[in-house]
C-alpha cells in the first residue's frame, strides 16, 4: 500500500531537480487526498510560485485563509509576497497585509510598511503610500526607507518633506548616498535655495553612483 512518505520523497525530488510541474502533480493529488493538510497545502502554493504559476499559488493560500489554516506569519507573508510578485494584484497583497496586522497575526516591521507603501504607490493611493513609509522609518536599521519615502515626497512635491527624508537616510545609512544627495538637490531646487542645490550636487559627485550626473549638472549650471 503506497505510504504518505513516498509522496512526499517524490514530491520532494521533483522538486529539487526543478520538475515543478511533475511535483506540482504529486502535491496536488496528495492535498486531494487530504485537504486539510497545511503542510502539502504549503508546498503547492510554493511549487506553484517557483514555476510562475502566482495565480494557483495564490488560490491555494486564500482558501486556507478562509479555512483558517494560515495561524503563522510566515503564511501571511507567502500569501501577500505572491500578490506583490503578480502584475495588477498590489490590492489583494494590500488587504492580506491590512488584515494580517488587524489579527495580529502579521508584526509590525520595516520590511512590511515598505511592502505596503509600494503596494499603495503602484495603486495610485499616494497618501496611504507616504503613511506606511513613515510607519517604516522607527523599524528600519538603516536609511533605505527614508530614502524611498525622500523619492515619493519630491515626486508629490513635498520638498521639505523630501529634504528632511534623505537627510535622515543619510543619517541611518544608505548604500548609495549619492542618491540621496541627488534627491536632496531636487528638493533644494523645489524650494527654489541654488545654492543649497549646488552644495547638493557637489556632494552627490563624490560618490560614483552619481558622480557623472551631477558633475555635468554643475558644468552645465555654473556650478563648479
Amino acid at each position: 500500500k503506497p505510504q504518505n512518505s513516498w509522496s512526499q520523497l517524490l514530491m520532494g525530488t521533483y522538486f529539487e531537480q526543478e520538475k515543478t510541474l511533475d511535483a506540482a502533480r504529486v502535491a496536488e493529488a496528495m492535498l486531494a487526498k487530504n485537504p486539510d493538510d497545511k503542510s502539502t497545502l504549503m508546498n503547492l502554493s510554493s511549487i506553484y510560485a517557483q514555476a510562475d504559476m502566482y495565480d494557483k499559488a495564490a488560490e491555494v493560500l486564500e482558501k486556507a485563509r478562509t479555512k483558517g489554516m494560515l495561524t503563522e506569519e510566515r503564511d501571511w507573508r507567502q500569501l501577500y509576497a505572491i500578490y506583490l510578485n503578480s502584475e495588477g494584484k498590489e490590492a489583494n497583497g494590500i488587504e492580506v497585509i491590512n488584515d494580517g496586522l488587524q489579527k495580529g497575526i502579521l508584526k509590525p516591521s520595516s520590511d512590511l510598511y515598505i511592502a505596503l507603501g509600494q503596494a499603495y504607490y503602484f495603486t495610485d493611493k499616494i497618501d496611504e503610500s507616504i503613511d506606511a513609509y513613515r510607519k517604516s522609518l522607527p523599524l528600519a536599521k538603516d536609511g533605505e526607507p527614508a530614502l524611498n519615502l525622500a523619492r515619493v515626497l519630491t515626486n508629490e512635491e513635498d520638498y521639505a518633506g523630501a529634504k528632511s527624508a534623505a537627510q535622515e537616510a543619510l543619517k541611518k545609512g544608505v548604500k548609495k548616498p549619492g542618491d540621496a544627495w541627488m534627491v536632496i538637490g531636487r528638493a533644494e531646487f523645489g524650494l527654489e535655495n541654488r545654492a543649497g542645490l549646488i552644495a547638493a550636487y557637489k556632494e552627490a559627485a563624490k560618490y560614483p553612483e552619481t558622480a557623472q550626473q551631477a558633475n555635468e549638472w554643475l558644468r552645465r549650471n555654473g556650478g563648479k
